[in-house]
């Protein structure tokens, strides 16, 4: 029964520093880049009726010196454009560190559109897919996302 012991203690603290991964300059994370990155968690709901449904974009970001979101109300740093037009809508981004904290960020938000319209007002539905991109304090853009398509009808 010792011996069972022994060799499963053994296997596992082979196994557990077969896992570790030693990053350069013996840093305990890799850095995170000062650009905005982000990726979309969810769309809802898929299909929407003109004028009247919001859609809701769920977005992860990441942010390495995290200057995400502006005070002034006037600046503009969230971008969603109807891909079917173009048609871009802008919206206020509240800061989401403090400010001059420079420390990296993670997080989740929600992006609502309150309705869309069919582009052809004769059509009985139309797909539409959104893109989606945030802007930092430093002028960055994220990466663009583009959601999966949304049915819109009359």
């Amino acid at each position: 029964m010792r011996h069972w012991t022994k060799a499963l203690v053994a296997t596992a603290v082979i196994a557990a520093a077969a896992g570790c991964k030693k990053y350069k300059d013996n840093d305990p994370m890799p850095a995170i880049s000062n650009v905005p990155k982000i990726e979309l968690i969810s769309v809802s709901p898929m299909t929407v009726q003109q004028l009247q449904d919001s859609i809701v974009f769920t977005i992860r970001y990441t942010d390495g010196d995290g200057d995400l979101g502006f005070e002034s109300a006037d600046s503009m740093s969230v971008e969603l454009t109807d891909n079917r037009f173009p048609l871009t809508f802008y919206y206020h981004l509240q800061p989401l560190s403090p400010q001059n904290a420079a420390v990296a960020i993670t997080g989740q938000l929600p992006i609502v559109l309150d309705n869309t319209i069919l582009q052809n007002p004769d059509a009985t539905s139309e797909q539409a897919s959104f893109g989606i991109r945030l802007k930092d304090r430093a002028g960055h853009w994220s990466n663009a996302i583009t959601s999966s398509p949304v049915t819109v009808t009359p």
